[in-house]
């Protein structure tokens, strides 16, 4: 039973106002909520300021820096993006005749070659459910930017504990038929244009050239033609264009091997690359929708490590 006090309050209190104070909390930004709700800065200044009057409490502190929480602030917002999402799954249940969405991010090459391809599929299965791919670099925060799920590639480290990926990629040379067919041997190689997927902090050594070249006992000439990419899907079209020889990582380019636009060369020269994990957003996790992708996603990745 509420207090008489606690009930005050409550009273005083919108969904309007509550939403405006959660949005403002995971951005710690006025301008983004108000840019987040369609609303103006000053309704969001006036949304909090409500609150705080009601609560008799500061939920924010302001300063030269921007805005961070309060320990009160701290403990309603908790209490707010818990009890919101709650509210948006019953209204999923409620509602499971109209649209749902779900909001997922992962990296631009997976967004482009893997997933944005199969998206039809799931929408043949769940007509009801939009999906919005949010394609980054950045490792973002699922909860600040109202995301609900990541599909993360990482790398596998010795001694890693904890579940197995669900995927791990394999790194291999390919190239359009016309372009493999010149190619014999590894020495065939070093008059080939080299399609290469520029990473100046070789975080990933396994699409280095230098390393592939070391791997195959070769020694590369200053002579030899090159194209450099920032975007790996780039990489891919050169190839599928006949322009050079890539280095491929499935399930990426898969499609292509499939499809005949690209030919493996040097088939038995693999290399263990990326591995593949999905995280939920914590305000996620019970929402039927955002289960019902995720395990589309497991099953999808699950065929792709065994074809």
């Amino acid at each position: 039973m509420l207090s008489p006090s606690s009930s005050h309050a409550l009273r005083a209190m919108s969904l309007d106002a509550i939403r405006g104070f959660e949005s403002a909390a995971r951005h710690l930004s006025f301008t983004a909520a108000a840019e987040e709700l369609c609303i103006t800065q000053s309704a969001v200044s006036k949304q909090v300021k409500g609150l705080e009057d009601a609560l008799g409490a500061a939920l924010f502190l302001r300063g030269g820096k921007g805005l961070s929480l309060t320990p009160q602030g701290r403990e309603l917002y908790e209490a707010a993006r818990a009890s919101l999402a709650q509210l948006a799954s019953a209204v999923d249940r409620l509602l499971a005749v109209d649209r749902v969405s779900v909001a997922v991010t992962t990296t631009p090459s997976f967004a482009a070659l893997w997933l944005a391809p199969k998206l039809a599929k799931f929408q043949l299965l769940e007509p009801a459910i939009d999906v919005r791919v949010d394609a980054s670099e950045d490792r973002v925060n699922l909860e600040r930017e109202g995301m609900d799920l990541a599909v993360r590639l990482y790398r596998v480290q010795p001694g890693d504990e904890g579940p197995p990926p669900l995927l791990q990629e394999q790194a291999l040379l390919v190239a359009a038929p016309a372009v493999a067919a010149r190619i014999h041997s590894a020495a065939d190689i070093l008059h080939t244009p080299l399609l290469v997927y520029y990473d100046p902090a070789t975080r990933f050594p396994w699409m280095s050239w230098p390393d592939w070249y070391e791997r195959l006992g070769l020694k590369q000439s200053a002579q030899q033609p090159c194209l450099y990419f920032s975007q790996y899907e780039h990489v891919l079209t050169a190839a599928v264009q006949g322009a050079g020889i890539a280095i491929g990582r499935t399930p990426l380019m898969l499609p292509q091997l499939r499809s005949g636009q690209l030919t493996v060369v040097l088939p038995g020269q693999t290399v263990d690359g990326l591995a593949y994990r999905i995280v939920t957003s914590a305000h996620s996790t019970d929402r039927p929708a955002v289960q019902k992708f995720r395990a589309w996603l497991e099953r999808e990745l699950a065929l792709e490590a065994i074809g």
